[in-house]
């Protein structure tokens, strides 16, 4: 059974030859070129035969085109730290320029999944990251964006209007190189961020157009839930196969608490982050977090993966006993 198989088998709800996994991370320091990224992704997948690819872009792919200033990169955390937003008053929403979706740190990134799709061959799952525009939004303009939702709309509508625009057509540019779907990463959904009512109003309904723009040539798009407090049952809203958010983490909700709200494919079970068991604790206790996802899963549609980004101190040996639990 291909890797494809395998994960259309599970979307199907059917049976399929064993669990899938897999885990993505940042790649540093090769991941600051596009070949360093592809070859340093081909290695990590292979390594372990993970039964589906998440494209890692750099972060400052977003944003650096409208002219984030960024720090130096961060090699132990495999990203750009930013140091200075373009969005630092509410007029600067409508000034917002168009930047070109399929150019500039855009392009680059269109050919990391052009050159992954040809490396590994047509037969395994390949998504691109997306970052909602509210995401994107956050990385213009810091977490102010959200009290500015509030109190100035119009300009924050605006400005999410061209963000949706521009991450769409890059959506597209992604399927037309070879992805089968994307990851729509939304961090806005959580309490502590927006209200229910206005995260109708400023997150949903930038998303959807993503989304509907690649439905005709993709099978396999993952809503992750990003950020403690976050609201799961904002995934209703969202027309996709698989959803993924940190299943360890304080406000959960669990495996087993999330089939009550969602009946599509859930990828999670790990717990990614730096003090969590599948990081510091040892093989055998890594092992027994696997084996405890796949009982809450109970044999429906599941995949075991990490609840985010995977640390970077993860152990070899660590990741080499979950994959032995799902039939290595």
């Amino acid at each position: 059974m291909t890797k494809n198989e395998r994960i259309q088998k599970v979307i199907a709800g059917e049976p399929a030859d064993r669990l899938p996994f897999a885990l993505w991370r940042h790649l540093p320091p090769e991941d600051m070129t596009v070949q360093g990224l592809v070859d340093a992704t081909v290695r990590f997948v292979r390594r372990w035969d993970f039964d589906l690819v998440k494209v890692m872009f750099p972060n400052r792919v977003w944003t650096m085109d409208w002219g984030t200033g960024f720090a130096p990169y961060d090699r132990g955390g495999g990203f750009f730290p930013i140091a200075e937003y373009v969005v630092t008053d509410l007029g600067d929403w409508k000034k917002l320029r168009t930047v070109d979706p399929v150019g500039g740190a855009f392009a680059d990134q269109i050919e990391v999944v052009r050159m992954l799709r040809q490396e590994l061959g047509p037969d395994i799952p390949l998504v691109a990251t997306m970052f909602s525009p509210l995401t994107v939004a956050l990385e213009l303009a810091g977490e102010a964006v959200h009290q500015q939702a509030l109190t100035h709309g119009k300009e924050v509508h605006a400005g999410l209007q061209l963000i949706s625009s521009i991450v769409s057509d890059f959506a597209q540019a992604c399927v037309e190189a070879g992805a089968d779907g994307i990851f729509l990463a939304v961090q806005s959904a959580r309490s502590d961020a927006l209200s229910e009512e206005k995260f109708q109003e400023f997150g949903v309904p930038y998303d959807l157009p993503i989304l509907e723009r690649v439905a005709q040539r993709t099978w396999f798009n993952i809503l992750h839930l990003c950020k403690p407090n976050m609201r799961f049952e904002t995934v209703r809203y969202y027309p996709v196969q698989a959803v993924n958010w940190h299943d360890r983490g304080p406000t959960g909700p669990t495996i087993a608490e999330a089939w009550k709200i969602f009946d599509g494919v859930i990828l999670a079970g790990l717990d990614h982050e730096g003090g969590g068991i599948f990081v510091s604790g040892v093989p055998e206790e890594a092992a027994a977090q696997a084996r405890d996802a796949i009982a809450q899963a109970g044999g429906q549609k599941f995949i075991l993966g990490p609840g985010c980004v995977t640390h970077l101190a993860t152990p070899e040996s660590n990741i080499d006993a979950v994959r032995q639990v799902v039939g290595w």
